[in-house]
């Protein structure tokens, strides 16, 4: 969507939408980083827009207007300058550690997120590191699929990473035991020589750091009124969401206890027709049959929906998901053209919107 060659940045710029997920493939997920809430949002938002086509034949720059950025990020339209001043600044010289294994041993090297990152004539310009292209858009290794509104919607930058950290793995796959020194690295809390830096020195104590980064993030997405209806954390002798591991007195790993509740196939795996063909079909069965659609039917539906990035509805059936099975009914074995949805919507009303 804002990715562009410098020809036809100025088209780009006149899109107004939001994507709905960030994509962002496994190496950038499982690395060492150190972002503020604010610069993760911005360095979330060119992630969003990133596409593996941008990176044919040029360096992509992604450009935001200054009304997007107050839009999406909730700043003030008439400062957005001085508010971001700081955050590009930083932004610019941030660098990423990407795992390197190295004679069974596990490294990090780094490297610089941008080539430039610049907000001039009220449009922030990021341009990514072309060194870092293949982690960029390079999805063999699996990816987290991270809803944007709800990424940008969380206020601290340790809940961010968690987040993003438990999107990875969604369904019957479960992130495995995470070793405490393995996440001080991910949550940007140690140097690149692996020592604790010194702004963050009260997170050499594994208490300090499980509650700050971990107990204190788990209750952020808990209560936040996007997150909480995307996963589930139970609780534990340990608290809520984890099960510590220890070797006597001594923590080592950490056990992240949870459900993701709005599980469905990645929108990928649907394209326009597909998603097209899939809410003509349901929502005719569920608007004129007797039966009642199965889970499994409405968390294709709700698939189908945001494909179309119509998440009001799909947020409404993945509702109903969640009634059913909270009643006790498990899951059933087996069991860009707009004009279509408007029929649906009439069909509904006729028939006063029956329940799902």
């Amino acid at each position: 969507m804002f990715a562009c060659s410098k020809q036809t940045c100025e088209l780009t710029m006149n899109s107004k939408k939001l994507p709905t997920h960030i994509k962002k493939g496994h190496q950038l997920v499982f690395s060492q980083q150190d972002l503020t809430a604010r610069e993760a949002n911005l360095f979330g938002l060119m992630i969003a827009n990133m596409r593996p086509e941008d990176w044919e034949g040029n360096t992509p720059e992604y450009t935001f207007t200054a009304a997007q950025l107050s839009d999406w990020l909730g700043l003030n339209n008439r400062a957005i300058g001085s508010q971001l001043n700081d955050v590009v600044s930083r932004l610019s010289s941030r660098k990423i550690g990407i795992i390197q294994e190295s004679k069974g041993d596990t490294e990090f090297e780094f490297t610089p997120l941008f080539k430039k990152a610049k907000y001039k004539d009220r449009v922030l310009t990021l341009v990514p590191n072309d060194a870092l292209a293949k982690e960029y858009v390079e999805y063999n290794k699996g990816f987290s699929l991270i809803n944007t509104k709800s990424y940008l919607g969380l206020k601290r930058e340790y809940t961010k990473r968690l987040y993003e950290i438990l999107s990875r793995f969604k369904g019957d796959k479960k992130l495995n035991l995470m070793e405490v020194e393995a996440l001080k690295a991910y949550m940007g809390i140690l140097d690149e020589k692996g020592d604790i830096k010194k702004n963050k020195s009260s997170f050499s104590n594994n208490g300090v750091f499980i509650t700050r980064c971990i107990r204190e993030s788990i209750i952020e997405l808990s209560n936040d009124p996007k997150t909480q209806k995307e996963i589930m954390f139970h609780e534990s002798p340990d608290g809520l969401g984890i099960k510590l591991h220890k070797h006597g007195r001594n923590v080592h790993s950490v056990e992240f206890l949870y459900t993701w509740i709005n599980v469905k196939n990645p929108v990928e795996v649907l394209n326009f027709e597909d998603a097209k063909k899939i809410i003509t079909k349901l929502e005719t069965k569920r608007l004129t049959g007797d039966e009642p659609l199965t889970i499994n039917e409405l968390k294709s539906l709700a698939a189908a929906y945001r494909v179309f990035e119509e998440d009001e509805q799909a947020e409404k059936v993945e509702r109903a998901i969640i009634k059913r099975q909270s009643a006790g009914e498990g899951d059933e074995s087996e069991v860009a053209d707009k004009a279509f949805l408007d029929k649906i919507k009439e069909l509904q009303q006729m028939n006063n919107d029956v329940e799902y």
